[in-house]
């Protein structure tokens, strides 16, 4: 990715417009203009992102690539991997050409369904069913199971993780970043709405409350990363010999 920028940047007409706009409306205050400016930042930045999956394929989008990337320092071509709440597979399908077996699960039927029809490979199983009913039906072992936007979905997160961890060596947990930028924090000054990245979130974590999460649920945090606009964290369960030491 090139990031050098030029000293001398072109002109931006779209960009020259908004500005002199904002010069002629005077008679709106800066205050009002700030929480006007932060709603549109908001709106069109998930305009963008609804539009990129338009232009993008499924297979090709950068951001699920960055993820699968930063998946694959610890899966590799033996790891038997669970995809919980796996939509339409499109994650499911790469995990599985870098890895021996992957389950894909999730409890929209029609999703399931659209998966099946889309990505069919030998190593490569899609499942209707509840998350634990399955596990629990299913005397299987996994190397790790991948909760790629998951946990902002869910009423109680962190009874989740805690039914979930001992089915699981490893857990990869995907979520939005609520301090991607500084933008959230001047929305709590001004009295905003707080942004969501989707209308069916239920809580959206900062940095800090997400860790704060995985260490009350007794996971050892192994890798982190945070970029474009997500947080990926790979952890593993914290076994009782390491509790009494």
């Amino acid at each position: 990715m090139e990031t050098k920028l030029q000293r001398k940047k072109k002109r931006n007409l779209l960009l020259s417009i908004i500005y002199r706009l904002n010069k002629l409306i005077s008679f709106v205050t800066h205050r009002q203009k700030l929480r006007l400016f932060l709603d549109l930042e908001w709106i069109f930045d998930r305009l963008v992102h609804e539009e990129s999956e338009l232009v993008f394929q499924p297979l090709e989008h950068p951001i699920r690539n960055h993820s699968l990337e930063f998946i694959k320092r610890r899966v590799g071509g033996r790891s038997v991997v669970c995809d919980i709440g796996c939509k339409y597979g499109h994650i499911s399908y790469l995990l599985a050409q870098v890895s021996g077996e992957v389950v894909a699960i999730d409890c929209d039927r029609s999703a399931i369904d659209i998966a099946k029809r889309t990505y069919m490979k030998s190593n490569l199983t899609f499942i209707h069913s509840e998350a634990f009913s399955y596990l629990m039906e299913l005397k299987k072992n996994f190397d790790a199971v991948i909760l790629s936007h998951v946990l902002e979905h869910l009423e109680n997160p962190e009874e989740f993780i805690n039914r979930l961890k001992d089915h699981f060596r490893l857990i990869y947990i995907e979520v939005p970043d609520f301090d991607k930028t500084y933008l959230n924090a001047y929305r709590l000054r001004m009295g905003n709405d707080l942004i969501y990245s989707d209308s069916d979130h239920l809580v959206e974590f900062n940095r800090d409350e997400l860790l704060e999460l995985l260490n009350r649920c007794m996971l050892s945090i192994v890798e982190t990363e945070y970029r474009f606009g997500v947080q990926r964290i790979w952890c593993m369960p914290i076994s009782d010999k390491q509790i009494a030491l």
